[in-house]
């Protein structure tokens, strides 16, 4: 499936931070604080869906398959392309020009003593979760993946008219229980996440009227431990 979108690329990481630094992000971006923040409050909400959902659908015997399968579909809407192919449409002082991109990836870590990493398309990464949960001779009886840490978010800057883009981090946490209920395994990984976000204005009847449009692009694995 592709999708054409009009948007920017943002990556999440550390937070804002002092007054002095948003004063700077609103001189550069030519947005006003207030939308900073709403900003800034959406791309962490999506986040923190994304680690529900992932818990969701890792979790051992707390869903049905059919409940799973639909929490995959409804967490991949939060994605560029919906985890799929994609174009991007970007405006040139001669029109527009179409760049094509790959479905979005998940960086996986299989264990902080290999530190292997492998590069996921999400959907297939959804999958593994939802297989392993439901497997007989799975090694864990029981998951727990969660935050560890808020997410924070920085480095936003401007790309294009109505497009920026920025960086940020999320610390999540893995925790593996066997049968006796004991922890068999446990890691932390800090990710930073890949965003899409377009700036969209539109006339109403009370004025021009600002829309942001946030999509979520490839998580990638900066280190376990």
């Amino acid at each position: 499936m592709k999708r054409i979108i009009i948007a920017m690329a943002l990556c999440i990481a550390t937070y804002f931070g002092t007054n002095a630094q948003n004063v700077n992000i609103v001189n550069d971006l030519n947005i006003a604080p207030e939308e900073v923040e709403a900003v800034r409050q959406r791309i962490i909400d999506k986040v923190d869906e994304l680690q529900d959902n992932i818990q969701r659908m890792a979790g051992i015997g707390t869903m049905s398959h059919k409940g799973k399968v639909e929490v995959k579909g409804i967490t991949l809407k939060l994605f560029m392309g919906e985890g799929e192919s994609y174009k991007e449409r970007i405006p040139t002082p001669n029109g527009f020009t179409e760049t094509e991109h790959d479905g979005v990836r998940m960086s996986v870590i299989n264990s902080k003593y290999k530190k292997a990493r492998r590069y996921l398309p999400m959907p297939s990464y959804f999958d593994g979760l939802i297989r392993n949960s439901e497997a007989q001779n799975y090694r864990y009886k029981r998951i727990i993946i969660e935050s560890a840490d808020g997410v924070r978010v920085d480095n936003f800057s401007r790309v294009g008219d109505g497009r920026y883009v920025a960086t940020a981090h999320i610390l999540q946490h893995f925790a593996g229980y066997g049968g006796d209920g004991r922890l068999v395994y446990h890691d932390y990984t800090a990710k930073t996440i890949t965003i899409y976000i377009n700036r969209i204005e539109e006339e109403s009847p009370e004025g021009l009227v600002t829309h942001w449009m946030i999509l979520l692009g490839d998580v990638d694995c900066d280190d376990i431990w």
